[in-house]
Order: structure tokens, then C-alpha cells, then sequence
């Protein structure tokens, strides 16, 4: 993933379809049913925050995991 000043690392699981990011801000969350393809975009994206904001949030149902506080 390029840096982006708001995410900071990304994990998927292709098995369950679960995008994980971790954001710089300290939340963790997963993003439930989310094509490998969408998971690909977000990581070779020059720009994913951009990505995440436009194509990932609004799209996916998503759980908060924890602060990292």
C-alpha cells in the first residue's frame, strides 16, 4: 500500500471476504463481503485514501475493532 497519511496497513482474508485496516488515528475495523478485487484497488492505489473513501466505506458493512489508545 502507498502511504497515505490517514491508513496505515491493510489485511484481507480472502476466505471470509474481511478487508481489516488499521488507521493511523488508532481504529481498527473490519469490512465484511469485499471482492478481492476491491481489496486490490485499495492496496495498489496511489491514493487510498481516496480509495477507501470513494469505493469502501460507504459501500461495506464494517465493525469497529478496538483503539489502539
Amino acid at each position: 500500500m502507498h502511504r497515505s497519511k490517514a491508513l496505515e496497513a491493510a489485511g484481507y482474508d480472502a476466505a471470509s471476504r474481511t478487508l481489516r485496516l488499521r488507521f493511523r488515528n488508532g481504529g481498527l475495523y473490519d469490512y465484511f463481503d469485499v471482492p478481492p478485487d476491491v481489496h486490490e484497488g485499495l492496496v495498489t492505489s496511489e491514493h487510498p485514501w481516496t480509495e477507501w473513501r470513494e469505493h469502501i466505506k460507504t459501500t461495506y458493512d464494517y465493525h469497529r475493532i478496538h483503539d489502539a489508545d
